[in-house]
């Protein structure tokens, strides 16, 4: 009788697309997605560890997203030195594992634990991303201001060409220049000025950004420094006026837009979602670009005990 290892395997493929990925919080605020989901990780390690034929199947993806942060799973009670010995451990882990190196292609990390008497967790991240020949993204989590300058000093003459989505805040803005090739850029703290003037001397193939807090300052930022922008999704209180100056941008096509249905700021109006809609829709029309064109407007209804939410997505096709 057949078994599991018997299957083909795209079946045995379609069964890990039943479980949640695993994403950092910020790489979930991203994907509009709840972090710190592990079922999909447990059960990719458990079938790994079922048979030859499945291991050789199964722990590929499960290495493809790599994490070396903390979690509410994996975080240990004790002092920042400590846990910044065990990031340190794991970036030198991947180095003595040659054989897993060309299946990464997402790497999250978080040098946050990193202080001036004990940066080696710093460099070895540094060694770990010259021998990820097909890294494709990079997230780091939010950093400590004084240790920009040693990362920055660490990246000189750094290139990643292969990465193609960056998940980093406003102050790692002086490390831009070493991802020449980024498509996407998310932005983990939904600020965007110094990152903005830095892609627009460093990263010339930028179409999609996500996570933007919109302002007026931030939309002539956008129109100057991005002007292959063809996705965008923003995050946070939407003020109308505000959302009207995206309009003319030449090559948008798709605009994402995630608001609370309950604002933090208690004193600030609840704009329906119809005009909303209505303005964003005008906004897309008044783009040059062709074909197809999609509006998306998600709103979560957040649960006061919690930082998870529900979702509720509309979906509008703008049609030319």
């Amino acid at each position: 009788m057949p078994s599991l290892p018997d299957l083909p395997t795209e079946l045995l493929m379609e069964i890990i697309k039943y479980y949640p990925e695993l994403y950092v919080e910020v790489d979930a605020r991203v994907n509009g997605v709840l972090s710190g989901q592990y079922p999909g990780n447990d059960a990719l390690r458990a079938l790994s560890q079922t048979s030859r034929t499945l291991r050789a199947i199964y722990l590929p993806v499960l290495w493809e997203r790599f994490h070396s942060c903390f979690t509410v799973r994996n975080r240990p009670k004790r002092k920042i030195r400590t846990r910044a010995k065990m990031l340190e451990r794991r970036m030198k882990g991947i180095q003595k594992t040659p054989y897993i190196q060309p299946y990464i292609r997402s790497l999250s990390i978080s040098l946050s634990e990193c202080t001036m008497e004990n940066w080696q967790p710093m460099a070895e991240f540094i060694r770990v991303l010259d021998l990820l020949p097909n890294l494709r993204e990079l997230t780091l989590t939010p950093f400590p201001h004084h240790m920009i300058t040693v990362l920055a000093t660490a990246c000189e003459g750094k290139f990643y060409p292969s990465i193609l989505t960056l998940t980093i805040d406003d102050a790692l803005a002086c490390i831009m220049h070493c991802f020449p090739n980024v498509e996407t850029l998310n932005l983990s703290d939904g600020a965007s000025g110094a990152l903005f003037v830095a892609a627009k001397e460093h990263c010339k193939h930028i179409h999609t950004i996500n996570n933007v807090v919109l302002s007026p300052y931030v939309v002539e930022l956008l129109r100057d420094a991005v002007p292959k922008l063809k996705r965008l999704s923003l995050w946070s209180t939407i003020r109308l006026d505000t959302l009207r100056l995206l309009e003319g941008i030449e090559n948008l096509s798709d605009l994402r837009i995630r608001r609370s249905s309950c604002p933090r700021v208690l004193l600030a109006p609840v704009i329906p979602a119809e005009e909303i809609i209505a303005v964003a829709k005008r906004v897309l029309r008044t783009s040059n670009a062709k074909g197809r064109k999609e509006l998306r407007v998600e709103e979560f209804e957040e649960i006061r005990w919690s930082n998870e939410g529900f979702c509720k997505e509309t979906l509008v096709v703008v049609v030319e």
